[in-house]
């Protein structure tokens, strides 16, 4: 008796699909599930819960073993489908809680999923929780970025910004997705507000301000303003190799603008590179020279002497003794830290 009930089981697990279930059924029931169920149909569990949704759809058990067989298989995506299906059912319902409570599930199975965070995050503004939506959507994002799906992304960070919940990290986010997408118009002006932001002393955090800034730059390469604005950014960030870098760019532009070139020497000076700091202060002294401005000429030539003190062209111009050296030394305040690159910046 045991075993012809065996061979029975047996026979069914031979099956084909096909004699167990129609095209039709099939695909009704895929529907009702969320997903295409064609990758499980020769597992026995899986036929036997496909059979137990047919005769009773409404039953939520089996779902939710459906989901969690496919998540035993290691097909996440479908068991997070399957979960949406269950959240969708009673969103439409308008039985808002249980549906949060499926996408819960969902997330447990998949933290990072893009669909589950926005669909989260949709219930909560429903709720009027603006805060946890926002912090779903930015999860949503990190998501799709790196799906590379960047248009998702970006309407996803315009929702954020749309609910005055973005912060700064959130707008540079979006302007470096807008640019990459050549949105370049859309993404300078949301640069240009962070700039002005940081100007009125609303924002405080210097490397947000490099970030704006370096993408600024990339759209507006000719704005020798902006350049000096991220020169001056990366100098209070201690970035002096990429510094000297820009300040080349600069100087190239212009080789005799003194504040160019004094923002070059105090950079090779924080570089602990005297030498060529003792030769950039030559280059302003001479440029003063022509200038007919011998205050500023001596001032540059003593400041040779302070860290070159025997260097003939400095020693013959300012024909000095060390004591009176020593003396102007005592006088002259070292200003070069307080120079910027333009006026404005002062």
């Amino acid at each position: 008796m045991a075993s012809k009930f065996l061979d029975k089981i047996v026979g069914f697990l031979k099956k084909d699909v096909g004699d167990i279930f129609s095209a039709e059924t099939l695909k009704d029931i895929g529907q009702l599930a969320n997903t295409d169920l064609s990758d499980i149909l020769g597992d026995a569990k899986a036929t036997k819960l496909i059979s137990e949704i047919e005769k009773n759809p409404d039953k939520v058990e089996n779902y939710i073993q459906l989901a969690e067989l496919y998540r035993y298989k290691n097909k996440i995506d479908k068991a997070v489908d399957v979960y949406l299906g269950m959240a969708q059912r009673e969103l439409d319902a308008k039985r808002l809680d249980l549906a949060a409570s499926y996408v819960q599930m969902g997330l447990n199975v998949a933290p990072d999923n893009g669909l589950l965070n926005k669909f989260s995050a949709d219930i909560d503004i429903r709720k009027g929780k603006f805060s946890d939506a926002a912090d779903k959507y930015r999860a949503a994002v990190n998501y799709y970025i790196k799906k590379g799906d960047r248009m998702t992304a970006i309407y996803l960070l315009h929702t954020i910004k749309e609910m005055n919940k973005a912060t700064v990290r959130d707008l540079l986010n979006l302007s470096s997705i807008l640019i990459r997408e050549n949105m370049t118009d859309e993404a300078e002006k949301i640069l240009m507000s962070i700039r002005e932001s940081h100007k009125k002393g609303e924002i405080s955090n210097v490397r947000d301000l490099e970030a704006c800034l370096l993408m600024l730059y990339s759209i507006k390469k000719d704005d020798d303003v902006i350049l000096g604005e991220l020169i001056e950014a990366r100098i209070e960030m201690g970035q002096y190799e990429s510094v000297m870098v820009l300040l080349k760019k600069l100087i190239a532009k212009d080789s005799e603008n003194v504040n160019f070139l004094k923002r070059q020497a105090f950079v090779y000076k924080q570089m602990g590179d005297i030498n060529n700091c003792v030769k950039i202060f030559k280059v302003i002294a001479n440029i003063y020279a022509k200038q007919n401005n011998l205050i500023y000429r001596n001032i540059y030539y003593h400041k040779v002497l302070k860290y070159a003190p025997d260097d003939v062209e400095a020693l013959s111009v300012l024909r000095m003794d060390d004591q009176i050296r020593e003396k102007l030394d005592s006088k002259i305040e070292n200003t070069d830290s307080k120079i910027k690159i333009f006026d404005h910046l002062e």
